[in-house]
């Protein structure tokens, strides 16, 4: 059983994943072009599946989900 909050979205855009691999937006592009994570195309934007995140990093914070990834951007 996995350790997932019900509040976690099951996708998260390039932005929301640079931030959790701590790498810039661009790389993302090339891990899903690469097939390294799962990603698509939904209209003019891309989504990742958090899983797919997952495998490469463990569960990924809850914090981060609330609101937390937005904090992160203005500090960071």
């Amino acid at each position: 059983m996995t350790d997932k909050t019900d509040n976690a979205p099951l996708l998260l855009t390039v932005r929301e994943a640079a931030m959790v691999l701590r790498i810039h937006r661009p790389k993302v592009y090339e891990l899903i072009k690469a097939g390294e994570i799962d990603g698509f195309k939904l209209g003019a934007d891309w989504r990742i599946k958090r899983d797919s995140i997952e495998k490469l990093t463990g569960p990924i914070p809850e914090d981060f989900f609330e609101g937390g990834a937005e904090q992160q951007a203005s500090s960071g």
